[in-house]
């Protein structure tokens, strides 16, 4: 059995936590100590400098009050089992700058569903957390919050989110995707520095894009909402670069390699070129890879803010002329929404459609198959034939 002691003093409107001393794998903080909430978990509360190594046991918790001149203690040298999961009661409104840095075991958090400000490196160096869902009243993000938290996957950041600090989310190598609300206005820089994992971004409205995405240069999907009520949804190919000398010049020029540099100079601050994004469709046709450009194409006409006509007709151009393939990839994901889409765009022929019913037949998509069957009876059944006699 392992031992915990929490200390804590008094703040005015309840209960501090203070740091956490001895082993547990797994604690639940009170929400209430001596009658008193508990409001408030003091900086460095449960940092560590060196995790010790994780063990399951059964733990007891010792509640032990301190002097309130202790509040910013210095992260403990944890000896025992480390920390893997830590619950917090919803009475906490505070949380202190440091408070998890180092728990490199933790995997398990629930934040306090009134926490309005997650502050600066609250979870530094927290590599064991994949996944955190943050308290829906949450106001703030402070800078290097989310530092070197690198196996976190997916984070849904709540609307009512307004700053987000500088290089806050740094060195999330393995985040996926992640949202920017409506409501973030104040963007510090460096925001997603080494998520090179990072594919799909939402945007609550079009501003600080460009910012944002300069130091990726992986394949981007970006969902944009704009202030008229549209939405755009984009593809942006990968790209890399490398710096090449001019010997005599005595200069170093930066070579490109992909197209993913040129999309990227459509994106603004403020606002996206949609003309020349549109106008590029026939360089990554050339040279990128076909699923790449099958996303980009269903993307922009399945939404096409300011898409002109003629760029329209180039898409559905493309679709028709590999209408298979795409069919083809699209049932084998089982993905009916796209092969609506494909008949709402006139894709779905006569000549082509019982070839697809066998190919959703053969893969058993059950769905698939019903609607093309239905969508057949409903355009191309051929009417019976009558003769004059």
């Amino acid at each position: 059995m392992d031992f915990v002691t929490i200390y804590y003093t008094f703040v005015p409107d309840g209960i501090c936590i203070i740091k956490m001393e001895g082993s547990g794998t797994e604690i639940q903080i009170p929400a209430e100590i001596e009658g008193k909430p508990v409001t408030e978990i003091g900086p460095y509360a449960f940092a560590v400098e060196k995790e010790a190594p994780p063990m399951e046991a059964e733990t007891t918790l010792v509640l032990q009050k301190t002097d309130e001149d202790e509040r910013t203690a210095p992260p403990s040298k944890r000896e025992g089992h480390a920390l893997q999961r830590l619950y917090l009661p919803d009475t906490i409104k505070r949380i202190g700058a440091y408070a998890f840095s180092g728990c490199t075991d933790l995997v398990v958090l629930h934040l306090p569903e009134n926490l309005a400000e997650i502050p600066h490196h609250m979870l530094t160096g927290c590599i064991s957390l994949t996944a955190l869902g943050l308290p829906k009243k949450l106001k703030s993000i402070g800078e290097y919050a989310f530092y070197d938290c690198r196996n976190i996957q997916k984070l849904h950041i709540p609307e009512t989110v307004e700053k987000l600090g500088r290089y806050a989310f740094y060195n999330c190598r393995n985040m996926e995707s992640i949202n920017i609300p409506k409501a973030a206005v104040d963007l510090g820089t460096g925001l997603f520095l080494n998520c090179d994992c990072l594919t799909y971004l939402t945007f609550g409205r079009c501003r600080h894009i460009g910012d944002i995405i300069a130091g990726l240069q992986q394949e981007l999907h970006l969902t944009i909402e704009f202030s008229d009520g549209e939405t755009a949804k984009l593809l942006l190919p990968d790209f890399q670069y490398e710096y090449v000398e001019d010997t005599p010049a005595r200069q170093f020029h930066q070579v490109n390699y992909g197209t993913g540099h040129l999309f990227r100079q459509c994106i603004g601050n403020s606002d996206i070129d949609f003309r020349r994004f549109d106008e590029l469709f026939y360089l990554t046709r050339r040279e990128d890879g076909a699923l790449m450009v099958l996303f980009l194409t269903m993307y922009r006409l399945e939404f096409p803010y300011r898409l002109e006509e003629k760029r329209r007709a180039d898409y559905l151009a493309y679709l028709a002329e590999h209408f298979h393939w795409a069919a083809s990839y699209y049932i084998g994901q089982g993905n009916l929404s796209a092969i609506r889409l494909f008949a709402d765009w006139g894709l779905l022929k006569e000549t082509n459609i019982d070839n697809l019913l066998k190919l959703a037949g053969e893969k058993n998509k059950t769905e698939i198959t019903g609607f093309l069957l239905a969508y057949q009876h409903s355009h191309f059944e051929k009417k019976k034939k009558t003769f004059d006699l």
